[in-house]
């Protein structure tokens, strides 16, 4: 190899080592901070033992103690640790950029989204695009024909932007005050109708809609299935779920039962909700075994993806609607914690001896 190749290697490499040191100390950075508030909240301490466990499993498993920090977390929360847990930023950095590949960052494209699927799940209506709106078929229209799109009696739509994430980049506006200044003004985004949720999800509240997180997989036979869902609820008076301001409750059996045990962003743990005291306990998500095939029968038509994090509810009418996909990096951290490991049998533990450097 020539000189001038070698340093354009070491270069390269030096790069992704530092570009991976500093991920990696954001996630701990993070990690750490749910220890203390776990800490704080419930009384329990991480131990040594418990921390050279996971210490001895990431070097082993992952290749680096770097990945512990999630496995800490997961093992305070659960009481004791587990094998085969995927920690946090190994997912973010290690298995998305290889078991989705390029298309990884597809999900953050809300414009695209229908491009993709074909589906009338998504309460989608129109597209602005590069200046231009057009409907769902991408027919160019003006935005006095918006409100012509939606379902009747509804005069406000939700618009999206593309590469937001977290309820972040979302606002509710009205019809008459959609007009091309103002999406210039957004960018490109996709203009969704609301939604109105089944009427379960309103006894806990009826503020924001009420989301259900599938998580689904492809297998090693290129078969799909569904991991570690939840339920999500919004607290407070935002319109729609911030993740900042939300509660998450896994979904313990195929039939949609809830477990009864709460966490919000900080994991303090929650048996009610905390807007109207409604308890978690003996509830079962409605339609729950048809929502996850929905998206298992949807990711089957993108086989190109490996994982994929599904944001649907079930409406008034019992129709499954899908608000986006997440196809970057979907958050696993509670799921592991309460459910896991979740993600055993797919093989990508071993994704690091694909590409070692992902783990420099």
């Amino acid at each position: 190899m020539a000189t001038r190749d070698i340093i354009k290697t070491v270069g390269a490499r030096t790069i992704t080592s530092v570009r991976n040191r500093f991920y990696d100390a954001r996630h701990r950075t993070d990690a750490m901070q749910f220890i203390r508030n776990v800490e704080q909240h419930t009384g329990r301490r991480l131990t040594k033992a418990m921390r050279r466990e996971a210490d001895d499993y990431a070097t082993a498993v992952f290749g680096s103690t770097r990945f512990a920090p999630w496995l800490y977390v997961y093992t305070l929360i659960h009481g004791r640790f587990r094998e085969g847990w995927i920690p946090d930023n190994y997912l973010g950095r290690v298995v998305m950029p290889l078991a989705n590949g390029p298309l990884r960052l597809i999900g953050d494209y809300k414009t695209f989204s229908n491009v993709a699927m074909r589906t009338d799940m998504l309460p989608d209506v129109a597209y602005f695009i590069e200046g231009n709106l057009y409907d769902r078929t991408m027919s160019p229209i003006g935005a006095h024909q918006i409100r012509e799109l939606l379902p009747a009696g509804q005069s406000d739509v939700f618009v999206k932007q593309d590469e937001s994430s977290e309820g972040v980049g979302v606002q509710r506006i009205s019809c008459d005050a959609l007009n091309a200044e103002l999406l210039r003004g957004v960018g490109n985004c996709a203009i969704q109708a609301p939604v109105e949720q089944h009427p379960y999800f309103d006894e806990f509240t009826s503020v924001s809609v009420a989301t259900i997180r599938i998580n689904s997989v492809r297998k090693l036979d290129g078969s799909f299935g569904y991991r570690a869902p939840y339920l999500r609820f919004g607290c407070g008076d935002t319109a729609w779920i911030l993740a900042n301001s939300s509660l998450q409750i896994s979904i313990v059996s195929e039939d949609g039962d809830i477990d009864p045990i709460a966490y919000d962003q900080d994991f303090r743990s929650h048996t009610t909700h905390p807007d109207t005291g409604v308890t978690f306990e003996n509830k079962r998500v409605p339609k729950f075994a048809e929502i996850a095939a929905a998206c298992v029968d949807l990711h089957s038509k993108v086989p190109h993806l490996a994982l994929v994090g599904w944001d649907v509810t079930i409406d008034r009418d019992e129709k499954v609607k899908i608000f986006e996909w997440n196809t970057d990096h979907p958050g696993i951290k509670l799921a592991e914690s309460t459910m896991g490991p979740c993600f055993t049998g797919l093989g990508w533990e071993k994704l690091k001896d694909v590409s070692p450097e992902l783990t420099l």
